[in-house]
């Protein structure tokens, strides 16, 4: 089975709201491998003008708070819906949905947005609807092991290879229990 790690910066914490970019990596948490040049990375825009997506004013704010780092990542942006047909087209590559574990932070955020931003540009969602796996419950789990993060903090891809390092350290404390 692959696992592929998910990460979104968003204009907003809500279902509904716009994206900025989608990150993702492909990894295998019990073999502690991270498919490095199994990746995915688009920068997107024109989910608030043309879809109705929202943008709020505190995450706009928040945004123009971070680094410069973090700000360069969204250069050359593609449209929204471009953006999430490359991403299906991408995650349809990596085999049968049913066969892929999506991991993403939180139950309600990442998978919720993106899957909004999907009905938004009525495409359907790549993902099976058993597929989607919890970032968060996984390392409270382990008891949020230390993992040193590399890259750029707040670009998606940085932060899903990040995260896909935690779920490896966090299954070599505390193995995934198997039903």
């Amino acid at each position: 089975m692959r696992h592929v790690m998910l990460d979104l910066e968003t204009w907003g914490t809500e279902p509904g709201c716009d994206i900025r970019s989608i990150g993702a990596v492909v990894f295998h948490p019990d073999n502690a491998f991270v498919e490095y040049e199994t990746t995915f990375y688009r920068n997107v825009d024109g989910g608030e003008e043309i879809r109705g997506l929202k943008r709020d004013p505190r995450t706009v704010e928040w945004w123009e708070n971070q680094s410069a780092e973090a700000r360069a990542a969204f250069t050359d942006p593609v449209d929204l819906h471009e953006g999430l047909r490359d991403f299906s087209e991408w995650y349809a590559a990596l085999g049968e949905p049913a066969e892929i574990t999506f991991w993403c932070n939180g139950p309600h955020f990442d998978e919720v947005i993106l899957k909004a931003c999907y009905n938004a540009c009525n495409l359907p969602v790549p993902w099976h609807y058993r597929a989607p796996r919890d970032f968060r419950t996984e390392m409270e789990g382990a008891g949020w092991p230390y993992v040193k993060f590399m890259g750029t903090a707040h670009n998606a891809l940085d932060d899903a290879i990040h995260q896909a390092r935690c779920v490896i350290r966090a299954r070599q404390i505390r193995p995934a229990v198997v039903a």
